[in-house]
């Protein structure tokens, strides 16, 4: 088996080495980018939630034109990834980090001075191309930091503070807005996220590259230099990132059309299901990282996959709050579950040097499928009613099962289909000491 083999390379390697801090994850420079993606991770938050609601009251768009604002967003960051994963492999992976969030900086800055909707259509597209930027590029930047062997831990680590972020940020972003208006909330956000660049600028990275970690890089830059569509995507792990995007999709099933449901359905509470969700996630960053490198991957995606599929069919079913409130933890657990371990293997599977490139192509399969879910959801429940789209959805999750387990099938008869001329391993930084 490929896994096993592999797993019993990296454990003859440590024993080799002798090195008591190679397992180490939680390292000073661990630590420091947790902070910065939480900093950043508030303004996002902060602001995300009032894009429609400024640019038709306060710039005067009608409501179809605020959608495209605010959608315009995901849509420059989707066509930017693929982009920012290469450059992530190419360049150093802290200034690409630091010119994103200088960019995210100034297009909060321009929210606050733009005197039309066309000049609020170029921040948009301005601020998702640095968003796109910025979360591959850090993702790719603190999977230096992390053990290979404990890459789903970290990960999942990780994402506490965006977790986090999500349950404080809006919130926060409305008390301020009521209470100074719009311009004072956005050069906050501007000033916050300045206060993540000083950061990471400060983040000690070039300085712990090793004599060691440069000579692997000089064996690879004539492969990286001739440009193509491989360099772009890793489809050595598309499977995994059709995964996870799969879980993307139900999410945004459930945020485009919970409301709309529970209204026709007359279930009142309804929106303590995002509360309950963003409980229940947090709790899976916790437990379901460390799980997945001890594990294994199979297991747990099938399992998440299966929770999602529940949460699915409990809502298309629901007529009472427990109901939704059920169909909450079993979403949050599937997504959880399932996204964490499928992102942590697309990094340790394409390997450090292409860390960049495996990051982005897994947010690609989420950006795709959180964007295609409300399309095919809308057409669906306007043919057949919002409980056919959660079905649909629970469909499409239960194909996802046997399109994972015949690709890991196949992968452990024939594990040499997928390998990649680039060297597998280079020394993270926690492994550096």
């Amino acid at each position: 088996m490929a896994r096993l083999a592999r797993n019993a390379d990296e454990k003859k390697a440590h024993k080799e080495t002798g090195n008591p801090k190679k397992e180490r994850l939680w390292t000073g420079q661990f630590l420091f980018l947790i902070l910065v993606s939480f900093i950043t991770a508030v303004g996002f938050n902060m602001v995300y939630t009032m894009i429609v609601d400024y640019s038709k009251n306060t710039l005067g768009a009608g409501l179809t034109v605020s959608g495209v604002i605010a959608g315009i967003f995901s849509i420059t960051a989707l066509c930017i990834r693929p982009f920012a994963g290469a450059a992530s492999d190419r360049f150093n992976k802290k200034w690409i980090c630091v010119f994103a969030t200088i960019l995210i900086a100034l297009s909060s800055v321009g929210y606050a001075l733009v005197p039309d909707v066309s000049s609020m259509l170029v921040m948009r597209i301005l601020h998702g191309a640095a968003f796109g930027v910025s979360g591959t590029a850090n993702i790719a930047l603190v999977s230096t930091c992390i053990p290979r062997s404990r890459m789903g831990e970290g990960l999942g680590f990780y994402g506490l503070g965006q977790v986090f972020a999500q349950a404080v940020g809006p919130g926060m972003g409305a008390a301020i807005q009521e209470a100074f208006g719009y311009r004072t909330l956005f050069f906050l956000i501007a000033g916050l996220t300045a206060v993540g660049v000083i950061l990471l600028i400060q983040f000690p990275y070039k300085n712990q590259e090793t004599a060691e970690k440069e000579a692997e890089r000089e064996k690879t830059d004539s492969k990286k230099s001739r440009f193509s569509w491989r360099s772009l995507i890793a489809m050595d792990v598309a499977v995994f990132a059709l995964i996870g995007g799969l879980f993307s999709f139900a999410n945004g099933i459930v945020n485009s059309f919970l409301k709309i449901f529970c209204d026709e359905r007359h279930i009142a509470g309804y929106m303590s299901f995002f509360t309950v969700s963003a409980v229940v996630l947090f709790g899976m960053r916790l437990l379901i990282g460390r799980l997945a490198d001890k594990s294994g991957l199979t297991w747990i995606v099938n399992l998440s996959l299966l929770a999602s599929i529940g949460a699915m069919v409990l809502i298309g079913r629901a007529t009472i709050l427990p109901m939704i409130l059920a169909a909450a933890v079993l979403k949050a657990a599937g997504q959880g579950g399932g996204q964490i371990s499928l992102q942590a293997e697309c990094i340790k599977k394409a390997g450090p040097l292409r860390s960049g490139v495996a990051a982005s192509t897994f947010y690609i399969g989420a950006d795709i499928g959180q964007g295609m879910g409300p399309v095919i959801g809308g057409a669906i429940s306007s043919a057949w009613g919002y409980e056919a789209a959660f079905w649909m959805t629970a469909a499409i999750l239960a194909a996802g099962i046997l399109v994972f387990n015949v690709y890991q099938k196949r992968e452990s008869l024939f594990p040499g289909l997928q390998k990649r001329t680039e060297p597998e391993h280079a020394p993270s930084l926690a492994e550096e000491g």
